[in-house]
């Protein structure tokens, strides 16, 4: 539940930053329309120069800010290594008499494939569900034909 969480809070970052850097290039692009336009110009009240020195100096800040943003991209993506990032599903039948694939086995990998399988068995009478940890791609607790299928599912 905590990797879980942690991954809503990093896809969140994320999302947080790409808005700033799309911001960032949104902000560039509109400095340099200007800038053309300023300089195809015939206002002869405009001061080019002062106005390209602005310029420079906003072209400068957005430039350290996306180098920034960069940087905590690369942190994040540093710091989410052990995070949930492989996942895969099997539905099933888990008895003879039963329809509809209500059982089921859920992967959940991090790239170095440590994490854990999940699986539900569905019947009339009830469910059970069953956990079983995964250490560099393999369990020390035997797995059955759909967790195996499930775990080779989340590797790829």
């Amino acid at each position: 539940m905590g990797q879980i969480m942690a991954i809503i809070i990093l896809f969140i970052i994320v999302i947080v930053e790409f808005t700033m850097i799309k911001s960032n290039n949104d902000k560039l692009r509109r400095q340099k329309r200007r800038y053309d336009h300023l300089l195809r110009g015939n206002n002869p009240d405009l001061n080019l120069e002062e106005l390209i020195l602005e310029l420079n100096k906003q072209i400068d800040k957005s430039n350290k800010e996306i180098r920034s943003l960069d940087q905590r991209s690369a942190d994040t993506k540093n710091s989410s290594m052990g995070a949930v990032n492989k996942m895969a599903v099997v539905h099933f039948d888990a008895f003879e008499n039963q329809r509809g694939k209500n059982s089921f086995s859920l992967t959940l990998l991090d790239s170095y494939h440590n994490g854990i399988i999940l699986t539900n068995l569905y019947s009339q009478e009830g469910s059970n569900t069953y956990l079983k940890e995964i250490i560099n791609g393999e369990s020390e607790i035997e797995l059955s034909e759909r967790e195996n299928e499930c775990l080779e599912k989340a590797k790829l």
